[in-house]
């Protein structure tokens, strides 16, 4: 099976690193990221927020530890027989740094796709995805949507919505494997 994996928030434990680092930047203690949009939690543009990652971009990279179970996790589809490809909304330009990422940390990544921020939706169908894991509860319905079974790891950003058939919430990788042996026999 062919696996659409999402990066930040699936594999990499990027979100409190980016709180932790946005809160010192903005002399905020803000302890739970509960909207995807950060820039709104943090009452700033999304313009100056913009500035302040592509200003910190290698430091907001690298810093993040893989979210836990992930690398095991990735090594168990592989195991499996499954192709894992990455599907990201980081931009071309970060793809040194991404690859960098994955390289220091000994997890595979034959495949990474970037978006640039664009829809997934356009790979999810070139690369004739089977699944996929997010954390983006829009990426995840407009993915469903194609007929692509998504596991969603659950995230204090991703709870606002309902979640439409054809999505799955994950609390851990665990979760996301069980899932997946399902839908794979």
């Amino acid at each position: 099976m062919r696996i659409g994996v999402d990066i930040d928030g699936v594999v990499s434990d990027s979100y409190p690193v980016w709180l932790q680092e946005l809160n010192l930047h903005y002399g905020k203690n803000i302890r739970v990221v509960d909207d995807y949009e950060m820039h709104e939690t943090f009452e700033v543009t999304s313009e100056d927020m913009n500035s302040f990652f592509e200003t910190n971009v290698e430091r907001l990279l690298m810093m993040p530890e893989p979210i836990p179970g992930a690398k095991e996790g990735i090594e168990t589809l592989l195991q499996a027989g499954h192709e894992v490809i990455y599907i990201t909304a980081r931009t071309l330009e970060q793809k040194d740094l991404t690859v960098r990422w994955f390289a220091l940390r000994e997890i595979h990544h034959e495949h990474v796709l970037f978006t640039g921020f664009g829809s997934k939706v356009d790979f999810v169908k070139q690369w004739g995805i089977e699944a996929f894991i997010e954390d983006y509860h829009v990426n995840a319905k407009l993915i469903a949507e194609c007929g692509v079974p998504v596991f969603l790891l659950n995230a204090s950003y991703n709870q606002k919505e309902e979640l439409p058939p054809g999505i799955t919430r994950c609390h851990n990788w665990d979760e996301i494997l069980t899932g997946i042996k399902k839908i794979s026999v």
